[in-house]
């Protein structure tokens, strides 16, 4: 039985994503991924917001200069 994205976990999602969806030229495209990020991001205030791990997990999958940086979550953290 086929899976909806929002029923994987964070690391398949991760792992599925399209990284570079706000670059297509093609709005079906951008909207999926626009909706994948969302999920991901509900997923991840649902475990309890970005952490380390989660930022391991999410540079693991996405493209270098896409990366989430330390001071990024430094910052984050800092305002929760």
């Amino acid at each position: 039985m086929a899976k909806y994205y929002d029923d994987l976990t964070l690391e398949e999602m991760l792992k599925q994503h399209d990284y570079t969806y706000m670059y297509s030229d093609d709005n079906s495209w951008y909207k999926k991924g626009q909706r994948q990020r969302e999920i991901i991001n509900a997923k991840i205030e649902e475990l309890g917001g970005w952490c380390d791990e989660f930022v391991k997990l999410h540079n693991k999958y996405c493209p270098k200069p896409m990366q989430i940086s330390e001071e990024w979550l430094e910052n984050y953290l800092l305002k929760q």
